[in-house]
């Protein structure tokens, strides 16, 4: 078998989505054997990965922080906070989809057995951790998807 891209060269492997024969030269091109159209389609499912998740961040994290900005009284807003106290109640909110996608990385398969309450409990208390994990999360993630967008 010859390579692909270089049909007087000997393949040393095999793409490892399609198949194709890869020379040396091709084989160390990216970190892992994989052909030119093969990496081209995984970096655009990876951008189209990237996009929907800013979009969901925008479309479902953006609300839920106006709503826990607007739900919080003023007593938590002092004069000299008015600015902070918002920008954290949205930020919260925007981190909420980065903290549910966290979580479900780390989430064991275990609660596939419960009754329908048990699934109502576990979705209520991972929307809730997910506010406090999407605060760390948030930063990270956008960071990484921003850097594979790119």
């Amino acid at each position: 078998m010859n390579c692909i891209n270089h049909p007087s060269e000997t393949a040393v492997s095999q793409c490892q989505v399609c198949g194709k024969g890869l020379c040396v030269e091709c084989t160390n091109k990216f970190s892992k054997p994989i052909c030119p159209d093969c990496f081209s389609d995984s970096r655009q499912k990876q951008k189209r990965t990237v996009v929907a998740e800013i979009l969901l961040t925008l479309l479902i994290g953006l609300p839920i922080g106006i709503i826990i900005d607007l739900l919080v009284t003023d007593t938590y807003k002092t004069p000299d906070s008015f600015w902070e106290s918002h920008f954290f109640l949205i930020y919260m909110g925007l981190g909420i989809v980065s903290g549910w996608k966290t979580l479900t990385r780390i989430t064991p398969q275990i609660f596939l057995f419960l009754p329908v309450l048990g699934w109502v409990l576990y979705f209520f208390i991972k929307a809730v951790l997910s506010l406090f994990v999407g605060l760390v999360a948030f930063p990270i993630r956008m960071i990484r998807n921003l850097s594979l967008f790119f």
